[in-house]
């Protein structure tokens, strides 16, 4: 998908020319695209679909100043990264309303969400016209825009609790105001929208195209999704579920080597189900518009500015594993060289995804940009949520043992030179589910460590839950401020949305 990101860079989907109606302009035919032109060629639905897709820069590339990358809302909140700067995420008591970061991701995930009910939209209007060549794109593009519409829903629930469910594309005043969702629902609603997505996606794209998600993509993500309202509401019948759509992905593998998932060499691999596509910066300028009638100007990668060695301008921002983490892993566990840098007296020690200055694909790039692709899932966490479900919906133990084993036997085989003993197979002596349970977690834990926010999810739906309190958990920060209520599980929504919007309310507690 690489050699279409230029397109998705440049492209303008909603931003659709409206000229105002006077002497000067009426009779003046209209500078580039409007609405009533396009989405008529299987060309110009391809071009919304990629438009959809490039949404998901706004959420993972450098935004112009430090602080204002995206990724510590779901990254600093967990207890495997903390930062000694004013992150309100880190230390929770400083978060409100009016917080940018939270805002942004609210306005952008809506923006993303508008254009795949757009896309919807015109293709129920125009399918029949505009898809004469190609009439299995109709079905595919639909289910890409399901896929990333439900992805926003997971995200938004993992980040608010409760956020407007839009089904449809809003076009009148009177619709532009939903109210909160309620418990579940925004899960609820991205599990139905991958139920389908699942049905109409392809089982895989041609070269030219890859990187654009598949049917285990969506079987993927809705496995999770279902595990995630397991957790919360206790429905046994959703973990049965979610081990059906796991055992329907096909095609896919561990890679022989864990490293391989951080590689910029070895994107959009076996293991991959999801990655944002990463790109060349377009140049060093900063500017990121906000207004959706654009797409993005400047840097379009991946921002790992905050787990650069030695920092400068980033100052204090750097984020570093926390001791608690790397304590998790046995020594000689091949995955810390693939984690952490070991060498001591360094300000970071995070060095996924940018091993050596090598992996980046593009060292020294612009502000910490890089063009190797964020893996958002992949199947290392389906197979650890896959033996989560397992147990939780009271399955074989053994069966579930296997499952974490093969992720350890995979750790086993990254060594550099020769296969390490460690970590060892785990061995059921008796054990109880909730021992097996608690060693899934660890597994995730170190496996997904740093990654996507894989770990405050996973804290997040554990407390939710009431399996664990994180009012007195260790968050092993370095912010001697941290201080955790139940209220905070729930991050604040944007409190103009909630001013304006008279049937929204603000998340208890701010």
């Amino acid at each position: 998908m690489k050699n279409i990101r230029n397109i998705i860079s440049l492209l303008i989907i909603t931003g659709l020319a409206f000229l105002s109606c006077d002497d000067s302009t009426i009779e003046l035919d209209p500078i580039g695209d409007t609405e009533a032109g396009f989405f008529q060629t299987e060309e110009q639905m391809t071009q919304a679909v990629l438009g959809t897709y490039q949404k998901l820069t706004f959420f993972y590339t450098f935004r112009g100043r430090p602080n204002n990358f995206l990724q510590a809302i779901w990254q600093l909140p967990g207890d495997d990264l903390t930062t000694e700067a004013n992150h309100p995420h880190e230390f929770f008591s400083g978060l409100n309303g009016n917080n940018g970061q939270l805002n942004a991701f609210y306005r952008f995930s809506y923006q993303l969400i508008a254009r795949a009910n757009t896309l919807m939209q015109k293709i129920e209007e125009n399918g029949s016209i505009a898809y004469e060549n190609q009439p299995e794109l109709m079905d595919y593009h639909r289910g890409e825009v399901l896929f990333l519409r439900a992805w926003m829903y997971f995200k938004l629930w993992n980040t608010y609790g409760t956020a407007p469910l839009v089904r449809e594309r809003i076009v009148a005043l009177e619709n532009a105001f939903p109210p909160n969702s309620q418990g579940t629902e925004l899960l609820d609603q991205a599990i139905l929208d991958l139920e389908e997505a699942a049905q109409i996606l392809p089982e895989a794209w041609g070269d030219a195209n890859k990187g654009r998600v598949t049917r285990n993509s969506a079987l993927g993500l809705r496995g999770k999704a279902l595990v995630f309202r397991g957790t919360v509401t206790g429905s046994n019948a959703d973990f049965t579920s979610a081990i059906q759509d796991f055992d329907a992905i096909s095609g896919v593998s561990l890679t022989s080597n864990y490293g391989d998932n951080f590689n910029a060499a070895m994107e959009n691999n076996e293991e991959s189900l999801f990655e944002f596509q990463a790109n060349n910066q377009a140049g060093i300028n900063n500017v990121f518009l906000d207004n959706d009638s654009f797409a993005v100007v400047g840097d379009i990668g991946a921002y790992y500015g905050h787990f650069v060695r030695r920092p400068t301008w980033v100052g204090n921002t750097v984020y570093s594993a926390t001791s608690t983490l790397m304590d998790e892993f046995e020594p000689g566990d091949p995955r810390i060289n693939y984690i952490f840098d070991p060498e001591p007296g360094l300000v970071t020690n995070v060095v996924k995804y940018i091993k050596d200055g090598n992996w980046t694909n593009n060292p020294g790039g612009a502000n910490g940009s890089s063009r190797n692709n964020p893996r958002i899932l992949r199947y290392a966490d389906i197979l650890l949520l896959k033996a989560e479900a397992t147990v939780r919906s009271g399955g074989n133990l053994s069966e579930a043992v296997a499952l974490l084993n093969q992720i350890r036997e995979r750790a086993r085989m990254s060594a550099e030179n020769e296969m390490s003993a460690v970590p060892s197979d785990y061995t059921l002596t008796g054990e109880t589910e909730s021992t097996v349970l608690e060693w899934i977690f660890k597994e995730r834990r170190m496996e997904l460590a740093c990654e996507e926010g894989h770990r405050w999810y996973d804290l997040r739906r554990r407390h939710l839950a009431g399996e664990i309190d994180l009012k007195t958990w260790d968050f092993d920060s370095k912010r001697i401020d941290l201080e955790f209520e139940d209220f905070h599980v729930n991050f604040p929504l944007p409190e103009i949305e909630v001013i304006e919007n008279e049937n929204m309310n603000q998340n208890a507690g701010y």
